[in-house]
């Protein structure tokens, strides 16, 4: 089908299609090795086998990129993959990584020895651009925390403030997250992982006729949701 035939087709019909071909996805990107941008996606962090999904119908035509990017990429997770010895939260969203604009779902992972301190009147995030994510997944794990949740280590008080600076940092994005005129927010932290020193929060925007996830657990503890 010739793009001007495509393109004559009803507007609902066109979207249809491009949900179907372009289905769900996930692009991982690593960081380099002791970053020290201070990003949530570094300019440098490289895409790990990323999938092509049907991008094919992204060359046919400026109007067909237009109109399916936003699609592709509202359907699309991008993974960002750091680490180190002393790991960081990140204080700005990028320096200039191609993907950035365009990303609707995102899950940052910090794997490190130990965490620094985190200073949240540093952060200099865009705000009007995390305005327009659907979810943001914050993983941030410390060797140092291991088995301190359950008490069994001597580095109890660390994982207690580590713990407390990472949610602190992820409320941050809920307040940019927010839209007070349609979609609701939820907070949610997977306590699944504490024992092994990780420490993950959940934000997503609650969908319209979509019923709440039967399989969350008590390990799922809500910090706030429909905000």
């Amino acid at each position: 089908m010739a793009a001007f035939e495509f393109l004559s087709l009803p507007s609902e019909i066109r979207i249809e299609i491009y949900h179907l071909a372009f289905g769900h996805g996930k692009v991982i990107l690593e960081a380099k090795t002791e970053d020290d941008s201070g990003c949530l996606i570094p300019k440098d962090s490289k895409a790990r086998s990323p999938a092509q999904r049907s991008s094919q119908f992204l060359r046919v035509s400026r109007a067909i990129l237009d109109e399916a990017r936003p699609i592709l990429y509202a359907n699309t997770t991008f993974h960002v993959l750091a680490g180190g010895f002393a790991g960081k939260l990140p204080l700005k969203l990028t320096d200039g990584h191609v993907f950035a604009p365009y990303v609707k779902n995102l899950i940052w992972q910090m794997d490190c020895d130990m965490l620094k301190h985190h200073y949240p009147e540093d952060v200099r995030l865009d705000t009007a651009q995390i305005a327009q994510w659907n979810s943001f997944e914050l993983r941030c794990r410390a060797e140092s925390w291991r088995d301190s949740f359950l008490g069994e280590w001597c580095d109890r008080e660390a994982f207690v403030a580590g713990r407390e600076q990472v949610i602190n940092y992820a409320r941050i994005f809920a307040l940019a997250m927010r839209d007070p005129s349609c979609l609701e927010l939820d907070m949610v932290e997977d306590r699944s992982q504490l024992g092994r020193g990780r420490v993950i929060v959940k934000l997503s925007r609650a969908r319209a006729n979509v019923k709440p996830d039967s399989r969350q657990t008590a390990d799922h503890l809500p910090i706030f949701k429909g905000v």
